[in-house]
């Protein structure tokens, strides 16, 4: 699948244009006099987007994919040929800041390099690009990897892949560049929604890939009534998760059949 069709069905995947979507064909039914239909699908669409936006639902469905793979301790971990870290999101450096924000791949980043610190792998690959990386600027790989070098990391250990900018072009990419390192076992970081896609991209593209990802629990409530409000941070979430789940089904299908062992 092109990754320009892939970036859109997730993007209509998501509850905001679920919701809106439903709303407008409640709209179109108005306009033509049907009444009903048009209640019921403006109601839909509203009950929708309240429900993907109270942080009482979200935090009970955001733990379902990260609750399948519990956070190991690193004394637990084996030792692997390989520390994969996977981009998340950064932003490069701009006219008015000479440095890279790493983002939410910031935790991904230090974690890579407790395990690295821990002797756990011998080596550190860094995989991803931005969406739209210009001529002259780094690439997401060569973000992280000044990250990973201002964490204690050897530039003699990272290798790094800049050219992805999808989970299945991870996967393919990092494994090519195992195969030109004697790699076959690795410790895969990644967020912690994105492991089950991720740890099914790898696998099916011929890598000993162990899920190795810090997964914490993130709650948006506090356990009162404003828990059933509307919530920007609650709906951000969902639409995380829901993209999670589409991207998940793209990838394996892109992949394989085969489910995440």
């Amino acid at each position: 699948m092109p990754v320009w069709l892939e970036e859109l069905l997730t993007r209509i995947a998501m509850p905001a244009c679920v919701g809106l979507a439903v709303a407008a064909v409640g709209l179109l039914a108005l306009a033509l006099r049907r009444r009903r239909t048009a209640a019921g699908l403006l109601w839909f669409g509203i009950a929708w987007l309240w429900l993907w936006s109270t942080p009482a639902f979200v935090d009970r469905i955001s733990p379902i994919l990260v609750q399948q793979y519990p956070t190991p301790t690193i004394r637990s971990l084996p030792r692997a040929d390989a520390i994969v870290v996977l981009l998340s999101h950064v932003v490069p450096p701009n006219r008015r800041r000479d440095w890279a924000l790493a983002n939410t791949t910031a935790d991904s980043l230090w974690h890579g390099a407790r395990l690295f610190a821990a002797g756990k792998a011998p080596a550190v690959v860094v995989s991803g690009t931005t969406w739209s990386p210009r001529p002259g600027r780094p690439t997401g790989a060569d973000i992280m990897k000044e990250f990973l070098f201002d964490l204690g990391v050897p530039e003699a250990a990272v290798l790094a892949e800049g050219r992805s900018r999808t989970t299945y072009e991870n996967a393919t990419f990092v494994a090519r560049l195992a195969a030109e390192n004697d790699i076959d076992t690795v410790l895969l970081v990644t967020r912690g929604r994105h492991m089950p896609r991720a740890l099914g991209a790898f696998r099916k593209a011929g890598l000993d890939a162990i899920p190795a990802s810090p997964t914490p629990r993130w709650t948006y409530g506090n356990g009162t009534a404003r828990d059933y409000l509307p919530n920007a941070s609650a709906l951000l979430e969902a639409s995380k998760f829901r993209a999670s789940g589409w991207r998940q089904r793209s990838t394996l299908g892109a992949a394989g059949s085969e489910a995440p062992r």
